[in-house]
């Protein structure tokens, strides 16, 4: 079942009665969304409360552009003032150094594959920091929904069962879980109306893992965990347990979530090597507005690995298909099917109609006639 529009969704608003202490503050209590503040309220600076850890409601904040994390006994949804965003289209502006791009050829790089695992592994080497039990529960909710397909993240008996059994097959380090995440559905949020206050919609919310493996040694190598709405991807948090690994994931990500046609990536806080890859600072005000736009225009964007691991090399190594370079491949292959069609009958062809998708979402259909060679563009997904 979907995530039901009653009481915990659109309840009747509850004012809050403290003096803004400045515009920042003031524009921190605008930004949350008056059918959340009955359960979520304003703290200090960039961060907002809540005694609940429901996955409904963390579906709902994602949605609107809030980092959730926690500490004991309570959830602390993040809206930075400033986020530090990296665009993925239509030009990226991702760096690759040269060192990375050799290391890379060591590693591969996953999807859904073992969540439990890489949450060990953030634990192992950050402690509990934000990461507390009742907040994995949540997120591992939604990333069930995100493999299953099913939109549903109420929790009951069933669902404890499914986690028993994920963990189960998680631990067997199996990529049968990779080969189901590009068809998840992941979890319905409900798109609210912000002048009637009404249901309008609903656009899926999914939380992923994702996984470096040594291809040597067949050693998990690093790992972070991170969401989706819309074309907006977020990471939450990672590890790293082999030199260069964290290097290696990172920017294999960055040309996965290419591939896959997410628009932005962001990365939450300020960091210097955030920056040094192509990350830039992007106001709350224009991440918001950002974040509701791509979540109606980008819904369909699913991190995915087609079914397997990847090299991590040849991920970091692959180059969107320009505008540009589409219509001059559709301009050779109409000359060459005319030039072959003029010149002879004789000589059989084989001809071949290959969808090639750009870095802006545009599908072109070229058709090619092919002799000897059964090359084929290489098409983003």
């Amino acid at each position: 079942s979907t995530i039901q529009h009653d009481s915990f969704i659109i309840e009747t608003v509850k004012k809050m009665d403290t003096t803004p202490e400045n515009d920042r503050e003031e524009e921190a209590r605008k930004l949350l969304p008056a059918y959340l503040k009955h359960m979520v309220h304003h703290y200090h600076d960039d961060f907002y409360v809540s005694r609940s850890f429901d996955p409904r409601l963390i579906v709902q904040l994602m949605s609107e552009g809030f980092l959730p994390i926690a500490t004991k006994g309570y959830l602390l949804p993040k809206l930075h003032v400033e986020r530090c965003v990296l665009r993925l289209h239509p030009h990226s502006k991702l760096h690759i150094s040269k060192s990375t791009r050799k290391k890379s050829k060591r590693f591969s790089l996953s999807i859904n594959e073992c969540f439990d695992r890489v949450v060990a592994g953030c634990h192992n080497q950050h402690g509990i920091n934000w990461l507390f039990p009742p907040i994995v529960k949540a997120f591992l909710a939604i990333h069930l929904q995100t493999m299953a397909g099913s939109s549903s993240v109420h929790g009951d008996k069933n669902n404890d069962k499914s986690n028993n059994n994920n963990n189960n097959n998680n631990n067997n380090n199996t990529s049968s879980n990779g080969g189901s995440s590009h068809r998840g559905q992941g979890a319905d949020a409900i798109l609210i109306d912000e002048t009637t206050h009404q249901p309008c919609g609903t656009t899926a919310v999914r939380v992923y893992s994702v996984e470096v493996w040594n291809e040597e040694t067949g050693e998990l190598a690093g790992g972070e965990l991170g969401y989706s709405v819309g074309g907006m991807y977020t990471s939450l948090t990672g590890f790293s347990a082999q030199d260069a690994a964290g290097s290696v994931q990172l920017l294999a990500l960055g040309k996965l979530l290419m591939k896959c046609g997410f628009e932005y990536w962001d990365l939450g806080m300020e960091m210097d090597y955030k920056l040094k890859i192509g990350a830039e600072l992007m106001p709350r005000m224009s991440f918001v507005r950002e974040v509701h736009r791509s979540r109606v225009q980008c819904r369909d964007a699913v991190l995915c690995c087609e079914g397997e691991r990847m090299n991590a090399k040849e991920l970091i190594d692959w180059e969107p298909i320009k505008s540009k370079e589409i219509s001059e491949s559709c301009s050779r292959a109409s000359s060459t099917v005319a030039e072959s069609t003029c010149e002879s009958q004789e000589e059989q062809e084989e001809v071949v109609n290959v969808d090639v998708t750009d870095n802006i979402g545009a599908t072109a259909t070229v058709t090619s006639s092919q002799k000897t060679s059964k090359k084929r563009p290489h098409a983003a997904n």
